[in-house]
């Protein structure tokens, strides 16, 4: 390469940089630090005391009196903003995900629930092609949930049980798609375990919900590579002192994931506070569950083939049952910030669940990560600003 082009290489290289300068980095489960980060396209790649060269060129984003978080990750989310992933189209996607970093989530899996299993096909296609369609400033794509059609329709929950169908390698393999990551299933309903078996083989996880599977059944099903429950307490029988059942063993299991909507409606706070106390930091995951009605245009709307209505916080059915949550990720943290704490959260909202997911790069800030990062008010917990790939998102 000659050096009229190495020059102008180089100047574009530096146009690219990006200094956030000023704040306070918070990783999970760490002590906050004072220090600059640098990135360069989508990653950071220094993080510095002090500023010993000439930044004239750089970007600068002054981050003085803030913290700087990884980027919230919501792996259980089935809507908002008037999308809902059982019907929405490419553009209604794509509208939600635009919306989504303001409430500094960088990353999602949307989830789809029980449905007739083409439409379940449609809606992962739609999903797949918004992910390839999305602007850099929406939040990302990073794998598909499942939550059903292999339930138990005596725990259906919002779920139309007419629906469900028999967990079976036979079933999925119609809906079947590289892109799923997550799938729910009653696991007491998989004859010998050979769903559980098949899918955690090729990678996909495996997870316990609406269910009524008995101590020794979840036990088989944790051997035969079940990992993970879907919001744990909900949609399964209650902790009995004779009979632990899903709840009581996933307590106890150190290997497990839960899943714990922390909205303070779909659990009590000390129902909150008894699962982090029972299990490993590193093994809980906090979700939205977000409805489409979250932030959306009408105060009822049908899913999963019933009306639900918005209650405020969350949302219920005509017999007013609860169908879901109404809050986003940054609200959950918001709730539980007074007894849990920015640090603790963080590894809830975010290194958890991309460690879960195997992302890598996501979940922590350090050299070679991916700049998916959260700039918040120190004293208000508001948000700032959100970067995506080193892109600074509107919020």
């Amino acid at each position: 390469m000659n050096l009229i082009l190495m020059d102008e290489q180089e100047k574009r290289n530096k146009n690219s940089y990006t200094l956030i300068s000023g704040g306070f980095i918070q990783n999970p489960g760490e002590i906050k630090q004072k220090k600059n980060i640098l990135v360069q396209g989508s990653k950071i790649i220094d993080i510095i005391d002090d500023i010993p060269f000439d930044i004239e060129n750089f970007k600068i984003i002054d981050a003085k009196d803030c913290i700087i978080t990884p980027g919230l990750i919501d792996q259980h989310i089935h809507g908002g903003y008037d999308c809902n992933f059982n019907t929405a189209e490419v553009k209604t996607i794509i509208n939600f995900l635009s919306n989504l970093p303001k409430h500094g989530i960088t990353s999602i899996c949307p989830t789809i629930m029980t449905d007739v299993l083409e439409n379940i096909k449609v809606q992962t296609r739609r999903i797949i092609e918004a992910g390839k369609l999305l602007p850099e400033t929406s939040a990302k794509i990073i794998g598909i949930n499942l939550e059903g059609p292999f339930l138990n329709p005596e725990y259906k929950g919002a779920h139309a049980k007419e629906l469900f169908i028999k967990p079976a390698i036979e079933n999925y393999k119609k809906i079947e798609s590289d892109e799923v990551k997550i799938i729910t299933i009653a696991p007491e309903m998989d004859r010998g375990f050979e769903l559980t078996k098949y899918l955690s083989e090729k990678g996909v996880i495996v997870s316990a919900g609406h269910s009524k599977a008995d101590g020794g059944e979840i036990k088989k099903a944790f051997d035969a590579g079940l990992a993970h429950i879907t919001h744990i307490f909900n949609a399964m029988p209650c902790l009995h002192h004779r009979n632990p059942g899903i709840i009581g063993n996933s307590l106890v299991n150190d290997a497990v994931y839960v899943e714990v909507i922390a909205d303070h409606n779909h659990l009590h706070p000390d129902i909150v506070e008894l699962i982090l106390r029972s299990k490993p930091e590193d093994k809980v995951i906090f979700i939205s569950d977000s409805l489409p009605l979250n932030r959306g245009s009408s105060e009822s709307t049908v899913f999963g083939g019933q009306k639900i209505f918005n209650r405020g916080e969350f949302a219920v059915n005509e017999e007013g049952r609860f169908a879901g949550s109404l809050m986003f990720l940054d609200s959950v943290i918001k709730k539980n910030l007074s007894s849990a704490g920015f640090p603790k959260l963080l590894k809830y909202c975010s290194q958890n669940p991309a460690k879960n997911l195997k992302m890598k790069t996501l979940g922590y800030i350090d050299r070679e990560m991916t700049a998916d990062l959260v700039i918040w008010k120190q004293e208000t917990a508001e948000i700032q600003k959100v970067l995506i790939n080193g892109n600074l998102c509107t919020t």
